[in-house]
């Protein structure tokens, strides 16, 4: 099932909206049974199912109150926190170790500061560590730039930056920037603020 872009029709949900999901547990704790009595058959959602959503579907599944959800396609992964807190718009990155192996996203750079280009997704909201919940890796997302950015221009290349926590806009064009390319920018960029960006990267399920 991970292994297509579209995931089983049927998702469970353990929130009322996707960007409120934070699952101690793959799936969810849906139910607790006496020991020894069988469980009914359920869909579950596992790691690495992918949903692709329109804008309504989006806007319906968002908690507003976190952030408003765009048509595009999320996938459900594992979160965890070495160095950097996850926090919404920010970017989720595969560890080199994980790659084809497992659905585990971090907040930290990866392989490294200065090539930051296993590039998962984008946040929508912040998982605790070591904790489940949907990310974005294709459509209009929400992303969280750096503290300082090199243009503010609508249309700009949008890039994880180097060496830096958060996007870069109107970066150079270089063997760094094309390897940790997100999208484009669709609204104007202010640095250390979330903004609206056009994921133009492939949506790998893993690297």
């Amino acid at each position: 099932m991970a292994a297509g872009y579209l995931t089983k029709q049927a998702v469970l949900l353990t929130a009322r909206y996707l960007n409120d999901v934070n699952d101690s547990v793959a799936g969810g704790a849906v139910l607790a049974l006496p020991s020894g009595v069988q469980a009914p058959p359920w869909s579950q959602t596992i790691p690495g199912d992918r949903i692709c959503l329109d804008d309504a579907s989006a806007l319906a599944l968002s908690d507003t109150t976190i952030g408003t959800l765009y048509g595009g396609i999320y996938q459900y992964t594992q979160a965890k926190t070495t160095t950097l807190a996850i926090a919404l718009g920010g970017i989720a990155f595969w560890k080199q170790a994980d790659v084809g192996t497992a659905y585990i996203v971090y907040g930290d750079a990866q392989p490294a500061a200065a090539t930051p280009s296993f590039i998962a997704g984008i946040f929508i909201n912040a998982i605790t560590s070591g904790n489940y919940g949907w990310i974005q890796c294709a459509g209009v997302a929400t992303v969280l730039f750096a503290a300082a950015i090199t243009a503010t221009t609508v249309g700009s290349l949008v890039t994880a930056k180097v060496s830096a926590t958060g996007a870069e806009n109107g970066a150079t064009v270089t063997q760094e920037t094309v390897a940790s390319q997100i999208g484009v920018s669709i609204q104007t960029a202010a640095a250390a603020t979330a903004s609206q960006v056009a994921i133009t990267r492939s949506p790998f399920g893993r690297l």
